[in-house]
């Protein structure tokens, strides 16, 4: 991949020649880290985790699919605002990678559209930036159209799309070609490999599971603050005054929470605890993995540092044996 240098002095008026025709949104700091629309560059924070990923940008918390007025439906405008997206980690783009996989296949134009205008520009992190992560445990690749590696003075900036090409041409001023192409240990996060017990398949039983379940709140923190987790619930609203008048939403749904597999009848198929919780794992590790070749999860560690509990259930996998014959 193309390399180029940037100058850190540079930085700020960089991005805001980018703001000229897109809206740049970064991490900064309000009472927490959050990806937010920025006004000023100076106010971005690169050196902690954002506390919640950029998600809802491209799948928000609740929208609206359509509105029906008697017997007239209205689908609302999808928008495809240009927006470049600044500091994302190795962990949050391979995330968009896999929420990308599972909305193409669907073909789900909302998803899609919020997509279509997007650059995305990651920080590389030379070590893990919360206690949490374990992204180097993980399948995760390289999926950026800008990848900034921090130096002394300057950033390296790998080229990793042709979008990415373009982005480099239209603001040349800013870049001087880099001479070489940066090795894997350049690439590497140092110690984010806290993952060992890489492959659950065989461990559903392992009666370490039960650590975690006796701590879990079933609050859904975890799926709330996963970069992932795409699941969803479909309900009508309507209008009190005339019913025939109303819109249908679209919003995030959790897998911990028991009326997720409610259905008719009143039956719950995870009603306990303990199920719930180790279907979020699987799905995140296993399940995925098995239809799509990768997992869902990318390491982030905010479903654990955003737990009321602390639950680190890397940690729980890692004292796990695997059965006779099936170690791995």
């Amino acid at each position: 991949m193309q390399v180029y240098q940037l100058e850190k002095e540079s930085l700020h008026a960089f991005l805001t020649a980018v703001q000229a025709d897109a809206e740049l949104i970064a991490p900064v700091r309000t009472d927490v880290v959050r990806f937010s629309p920025i006004k000023d560059p100076a106010t971005i924070t690169l050196t902690e985790q954002s506390y919640e990923p950029a998600k809802k940008y491209f799948f928000p918390a609740q929208e609206v699919l359509f509105q029906f007025t008697g017997k007239r439906i209205t689908v609302p405008a999808q928008p495809s605002p240009r927006r470049v997206f600044f500091g994302l980690r190795k962990c949050d783009l391979n995330a968009i990678r896999h929420q990308d996989m599972v909305y193409e296949q669907l073909g789900d134009p909302h998803y899609l559209a919020a997509r279509k205008n997007c650059t995305l520009i990651g920080y590389h992190c030379e070590t893990p930036p919360s206690r949490y992560c374990f992204c180097g445990s993980l399948d995760l690749v390289d999926y950026f159209d800008l990848m900034l590696y921090e130096r002394d003075t300057h950033y390296l900036v790998e080229v990793g799309s042709e979008h990415g090409k373009e982005v480099i041409e239209l603001h040349k001023t800013f870049f001087s070609p880099f001479h070489r192409v940066l090795t894997q240990n350049e690439r590497k996060i140092w110690g984010a490999d806290r993952l060992t017990n890489d492959d659950i398949t065989d461990l559903y039983d392992d009666p370490g599971w039960k650590e975690g379940v006796d701590q879990c709140l079933s609050c859904g923190a975890c799926t709330t603050l996963c970069p992932t987790c795409y699941c969803f619930e479909i309900h009508d609203e309507v209008d009190t005054k005339n019913t025939a008048n109303g819109e249908r939403k679209r919003s995030w749904s959790s897998c911990q929470l028991q009326e997720f597999t409610r259905v008719a009848g009143d039956h719950v198929f995870r009603k306990e605890r303990e199920a719930r919780f180790k279907h979020r794992i699987f799905h995140q590790l296993d399940y995925f993995k098995e239809k799509y070749g990768v997992q869902l999860c990318v390491g982030c560690g905010r479903c654990i540092s955003g737990c009321p509990t602390k639950i680190d259930f890397v940690q729980i996998i890692n004292t796990m044996q695997h059965p006779a014959g099936n170690s791995e």
